[in-house]
């Protein structure tokens, strides 16, 4: 591969690495002004409007329907329960939780795709569990059972959503099914809590509105548009490397924007996690 290439692939990582780990520590001092489920709602929204800018391919009115009740479970399900995450604990617990999806990826390729691995990488399921329990039992002020909950229902629920939306990324791009499942679901998404009576419509000022625009624009939108042309330069495997990257990123934007802290058994369990991706 060409040099400039590469180096504008890694760029692409990068800013995508940064957008993704900032989601938690940006959006937390908004949860007590912005209803954790408009904020959803509206992100996928902005961001599957960016995305479908980009989308160069038709896709047949079947395969519409089925990506968007699969994105539902990402929009409506894990998303929400990680804004939740971020609501009910640190922003760096919400982060490093929901990071450990690949974890889950692996447990429901295994079990629902009969995918079968090498010894390693079973290690590094049972591995993924030990560390999120240990980090879990680390919980410091500012964090909450309830918190870590949603958490751990966000990483488990975008594993489930990542195995079952291989049946359309094997027909269509990446990027096309990210496009359509995000803005069709969070159009339903908005329908579902119009009807619920709970569509709230938050008082912002500039900053926090900017905040939501930066939610939408650039973590829902033009970071998967890098991370997916990034994969075009240097495959799939290399690219979803910078996932692993996250908790250390998300925790250290903590300490510096939050003064957030770290208690040793909370540390341990990161290290445990990331090393457990690793396998």
């Amino acid at each position: 591969m060409e040099k400039g290439k590469l180096l504008q692939a890694y760029l692409f990582l990068a800013f995508t690495l940064f957008a993704f780990s900032s989601i938690e520590v940006l959006s937390k001092p908004l949860m007590g002004k912005v209803d954790p489920f408009f904020m959803t709602a509206f992100r996928f929204f902005v961001g599957g409007l960016i995305l479908t800018l980009f989308v160069k391919e038709e896709v047949s009115i079947r395969d519409l329907l089925g990506i968007s009740l699969v994105g539902m479970l990402n929009s409506m399900v894990s998303m929400t329960a990680l804004q939740l995450s971020v609501k009910y604990s640190n922003a760096s617990t919400a982060a490093t939780l929901v990071a450990s999806n690949p974890i889950f990826v692996s447990l429901f390729a295994a079990l629902l795709l009969k995918e079968r691995y090498k010894f390693r990488k079973y290690v590094g399921i049972a591995l993924g569990f030990v560390g999120l329990l240990v980090f879990s039992l680390g919980k410091i002020s500012g964090d909450s059972w309830l918190g870590i909950f949603f958490g751990l229902l966000a990483a488990l629920t975008f594993g489930l959503y990542t195995v079952l939306m291989k049946r359309y990324t094997k027909r269509y791009t990446p990027l096309t099914v990210t496009a359509y499942s995000s803005l069709i679901s969070s159009v339903l998404y908005f329908i579902v809590i119009f009807l619920l009576g709970k569509l709230s419509i938050p008082t912002l000022d500039t900053r926090g509105w900017m905040l939501m625009i930066y939610f939408g624009v650039i973590v829902t939108g033009i970071a998967y548009v890098t991370y997916f042309k990034a994969m075009q330069y240097v495959g799939a495997t290399q690219s979803s490397r910078i996932f692993f990257l996250k908790p250390v990123v998300a925790t250290l934007l903590a300490i510096l924007l939050l003064g957030e802290v770290l208690s040793l058994r909370k540390l341990v369990g990161m290290v445990i996690i990331l090393i457990s991706l690793t396998l």
